[in-house]
């Protein structure tokens, strides 16, 4: 993250953290899905509801991105390219996150790296691949993007301050 505020918070993401953020993510519900399909492709459904739809659909649309500085004042995001982000957020919102939403955001993201698991397990190429972007992905989140994050409203936010 740019380091040009005089905190460790974030203001503007680089070229280098949006790829690792991207590609860790997205390798990871590929081979998700992926691996669903060719194990029992019916169940791939519930996954493609919570992968694909809840974080396009529910996260960015309606849960962190209508919240996040780094979008609304900075004009930044961690999508890459953020022309993705632009189509689906439209609005702002000034307010936390309600009970339902924290849980909601709570078991998408939780539900992502451990639905597939019994699918992958057969194919150790595609649970290799899988672990090892779940682990880039979460432990990218947790040990660095929201240890500087300026989204106070996210559930996830590691600030030990409020600003």
């Amino acid at each position: 993250m740019a380091e040009d505020s005089p905190c460790t918070l974030t203001e503007k993401f680089t070229l280098w953290e949006k790829l690792y953020a991207q590609l860790s993510f997205t390798t990871m519900g590929i081979a998700g899905t992926v691996g669903i399909i060719l194990a029992d492709w019916i169940w791939v459904i519930p996954y493609i509801f919570v992968y694909w739809y809840g974080i396009l659909g529910v996260v960015m649309k309606h849960l962190s991105c209508p919240r996040c500085p780094h979008y609304w004042e900075f004009n930044d995001c961690l999508q890459f390219p953020m022309i993705f982000t632009r189509k689906i957020v439209k609005q702002q919102k000034k307010y936390p996150f309600s009970t339902f939403e924290k849980i909601l955001f709570h078991f998408i993201f939780i539900a992502i790296p451990i639905y597939p698991i019994y699918w992958l397990v057969p194919n150790i190429l595609l649970l290799s691949i899988f672990l090892v972007c779940a682990v880039m992905w979460y432990s990218g989140q947790f040990l660095y993007f929201c240890k500087r994050c300026r989204n106070t409203e996210c559930p996830y936010n590691l600030v030990p301050i409020k600003f």
